[in-house]
């Protein structure tokens, strides 16, 4: 109904009623709904239960991944739906990291697919009021934010992803990729002891200090 409605209600509801969430709408509304599950004292459980997006929206990234790693061929629109309904009603699903972000300001964040910054971000929000466009809409807020181009400043530390020398790399996971059509499962991250405590940033540097 409203900007944040899915997240509160998800967050404030009783979900033991259903056995799968199921969201129609671009990225932006799953967004709210992921952020809401991870506000809830029982994350931990609540996360366990499948996620399946039907493409609705002017975006729809998450849809058109799990249709491709579920084999099927590039589509959109009507096809899409038709190919993310088929893996809703087979009941298919596999398990699905979410990204962690946390600010200056001590807000934290949860994504399924990643963050965007800067001018990427600029376009995403300037465009909302075109949504009535469809997809359009991104490449007229392209072309507005170009005309207002603003300057961004910023600093990058990163942790190499590579092994280090000497050592072999991390064993893959045995259980994934699951081919032949999965539904979106999020993974719930390592907690800590505390009942409902979120999990913690283990490998960086909180905001504010020099990353290693």
């Amino acid at each position: 109904e409203r900007p944040h409605h899915a997240h509160e209600k998800v967050r404030d509801e009783d979900l033991s009623q259903w056995d799968t969430l199921v969201v129609m709408s671009g990225d932006g509304l799953l967004y709210e709904v992921v952020n809401g599950l991870m506000e809830r004292p029982d994350w931990k459980d609540t996360m366990k239960k499948p996620l399946c997006i039907l493409p609705g929206g002017s975006g729809n990234a998450l849809a058109a991944s799990i249709n491709y790693y579920a084999g099927y061929d590039h589509v959109a629109k009507k096809k899409l739906l038709t190919n993310c309904t088929f893996i809703l009603c087979k009941g298919l699903h596999t398990q699905m990291d979410l990204v962690s972000l946390s600010t200056a300001s001590g807000k934290r964040f949860f994504s399924f697919l990643g963050f965007g910054w800067g001018f990427i971000s600029d376009v995403d929000i300037d465009s909302e009021k075109y949504r009535w466009l469809g997809s359009a809409r991104f490449t007229l807020g392209t072309l507005q934010c170009l005309a207002k181009l603003r300057v961004y400043q910023g600093r990058l530390s990163y942790l190499p992803a590579g092994p280090e020398q000497g050592t072999s790399p991390a064993p893959r996971d045995p259980s994934t990729p699951v081919p032949n059509g999965q539904a979106g499962h999020v993974l719930p991250p390592a907690g800590t002891d505390a009942p409902g405590s979120l999990p913690t940033d283990s490998l960086l540097a909180p905001p504010g200090q020099p990353g290693p």
